[in-house]
């Protein structure tokens, strides 16, 4: 009994010890902790990582362990430095945005920092899909399903899970939200196994789900197997920003607004990344008999052609335009032949290709490619041509056999250009027609018999005749007679111009009658009435005329003149609406015009300003 005492002491201390131990090494169990701002995520949602040192330095924590469940949307670091009662203590700081690779249960391994270690943290995330009922990739329902319906996901489909190894597949992607998303764009791409291509506009549609309202946007993509074999593509991926109703508030922002989330806002959004489900297809080689040569796969193709003018029946130097279509389902238009050096011309007969127009289409879910084509056709000789039947080879998927699209032959129909007629000059003539000579030069039918190096005039484009003979000093004489011409042309052009000027330059009292080919009154009311008429170019003639009446010294030229010479703002506005309906041919109302201008003065005072202008706005009861 009386070592009990001593046994109890005894062991009391080695607790005492062992506790004391603990309390000194748990900082550095604590130095490195990590914790998740949540542990249930919705498909696509991502988790805020929180790490945090107690020990100071400028080391960063390994993240390595992190890429293989997750991708690192965003990273932060901060430090921060206390002082409390002499003692100064240190924090480390690092926050990651985790997107996760996958759904289901996933874990946030342990990471390391400094040689400390945080614990593993679990995370349970719901997959992809519209819950009971939803579609993955290829149409086929997805394996993870869960029994809430998700707020946002995506589906897709495609037309044919075996194609042909160059075909062309259609692709139809869906994205469900029944929340709005911030800045949201949608990545499909391609690999060196497909080649990918985004086809026609999104549509915006509305769908019940599961009991809920979806908005629904819809995109079509093309996919063309480059190899045979099976093959991988990773499904589409969403990035998009959506509404923290469960995030913290930055503190600052709390303490200025409460607990008022603004949707959107600062702080009330987080990144949602969102992947489709891997794409898989099987596509298939090209049949033995097709290994070599042109290979077009196809679920059905169409060849035809159009021509201009249809009954293909031109002259020598005129076009002949072959129009031809080329429509395949399941193909897409890059993958269409050429088909301009498909047909051989025959020989006076070239071709000219113009560029083809491509384009691609959905037609019932499926891609429809379309390449249209011109080839001008030009002849150099009149006379029939025969083009060979045009032929397409391709390989019809449907019943996986080889066809052919082919046009008939045709005949084209070329004939003789129309003769040139005789010009105005005499000079240029057709054969066999009259020769038409210069006035004063003879005809080749009243000149005696061509010599011998003299070419007939009926065989000439041009006229020609003997330097030897009588006709030359008929064109001298003609040469004669049209320099005088010219002369007494020129004098009489100088005697008026003298006249004119004189006119002009005569005395400034002479009436203005005598200068003037419109009486100042006769414009001013013929510009009154156009006014009134609101027509704007009868108008502007009218005005031009009247000012060119009231100033026939120094009459303005057009109304941007006319407006500096009145020097009137209010009139200068009219004038520009007036001019600018004469351009454009727009309508015009007369009435503000022709109430601010009725009077010009012609007086020589500064300016030529009349000497008082109704209002803009003025009395209309005159």
């Amino acid at each position: 009994m009386t070592h009990g005492p001593r046994r109890l002491a005894r062991s009391l201390l080695a607790r005492g010890v062992v506790f004391l131990g603990g309390l000194l090494c748990s900082p550095a169990w604590a130095a490195f902790t990590a914790s998740v701002d949540r542990t249930q995520l919705a498909a696509g949602e991502s988790v805020q990582l929180t790490l945090q040192s107690d020990r100071s330095g400028s080391s960063d924590p390994d993240l390595a362990p992190l890429a293989k469940n997750f991708e690192i949307l965003s990273r932060s670091t901060s430090n921060s430095l206390q002082i409390l009662n002499g003692s100064m203590s240190s924090q480390r700081q690092v926050k990651l945005v985790l997107a996760p690779r996958r759904s289901g249960l996933v874990e946030v391994p342990r990471l390391t920092w400094d040689g400390e270690a945080s614990a593993a943290i679990d995370l349970n995330i719901a997959a992809n899909g519209a819950g009971p009922g939803g579609t993955g990739a290829s149409g086929v329902a997805t394996g993870a399903q869960t029994n809430a319906a998700a707020h946002v996901f995506l589906t897709t489909s495609l037309d044919s899970l075996q194609p042909y190894v160059q075909s062309a597949v259609s692709l139809k992607m869906q994205l469900y939200s029944d929340k709005k998303l911030y800045q949201a764009s949608v990545d499909l791409p391609g690999n060196a196994d497909v080649l990918v291509r985004r086809i026609g506009e999104d549509v915006t549609g509305q769908e019940i789900r599961n009991g809920r309202p979806y908005q629904v946007i819809t995109r079509h993509y093309l996919l063309v197997p480059q190899r045979s074999g099976e093959l991988q593509l990773d499904g589409p991926v969403l990035n998009a920003q959506v509404a923290d109703v469960n995030g913290q508030v930055d503190p600052f922002i709390e303490r200025l607004f409460g607990q008022l989330k603004i949707e959107g806002g600062l702080g009330g959004t987080r990144p949602l990344r969102l992947r489709g489900d891997t794409l898989r297809l099987v596509a298939q080689p090209r049949p033995p008999a097709q290994r070599t040569g042109a290979w077009l796969p196809a679920q059905q193709l169409t060849l035809e052609e159009a021509w201009r003018p249809a009954d293909r029946t031109i002259a020598v130097g005129q076009p002949l335009t072959r129009q031809l279509r080329i429509a395949a389902v399941g193909q897409s238009a890059i993958q269409l032949p050429d088909l301009s050096a498909a047909t051989p011309m025959p020989s006076g007969l070239k071709a000219h290709a113009e560029e083809a127009t491509l384009s691609d289409q959905l037609l019932d879910g499926h891609v429809v490619g379309h390449r249209d084509q011109d080839i001008v056709l030009l002849a150099d000789l009149p006379g029939r041509y025969e083009l060979p039947e045009l032929r397409l080879a391709w390989w019809d998927v449907v019943s996986n056999q080889r066809r052919e699209a082919v046009l008939p032959a045709v005949t084209v129909e070329v004939v003789a250009a129309a003769s040139p007629t005789s010009t105005s000059t005499g000079v240029l003539t057709a054969p066999g027609s009259d020769v038409q000579a210069l006035p004063g030069a003879p005809s080749a039918s009243s000149s005696a018999e061509p010599s011998a190096n003299t070419p007939a005039a009926s065989s000439a484009p041009f006229v020609t005749t003997d330097s030897g003979s009588g006709a030359s000093v008929a064109w001298i004489w003609a040469s004669v007679a049209l320099a005088l011409l010219w002369l007494g042309t020129l004098g009489a052009w100088a005697w008026s111009h003298r006249r004119r000027h004189h006119v002009t330059q005569g005395d400034p009292a002479q009436p203005a009658a005598m200068t003037s080919a419109i009486p100042v009154a006769h414009a001013r009311e013929t510009f009154l009435k156009a006014c009134r008429s609101h027509t704007a170019r009868p108008a502007r003639e009218a005005l031009i005329a009247w000012a060119g009446a009231t100033w026939p010294h120094d009459a303005p030229v057009g109304l941007n003149a006319l407006a500096r010479r009145l020097d009137n703002p209010a009139l200068t506005v009219l004038l520009r609406e007036l001019d600018c309906a004469c351009i454009t041919h727009a309508a015009w109302q007369g009435d503000a015009l022709s109430r601010a201008l009725n009077v010009l003065d012609g007086s020589d005072r500064p300016g030529g300003l009349p000497p008082a202008l109704p209002s803009l706005y003025g009395d209309t009861t005159r």
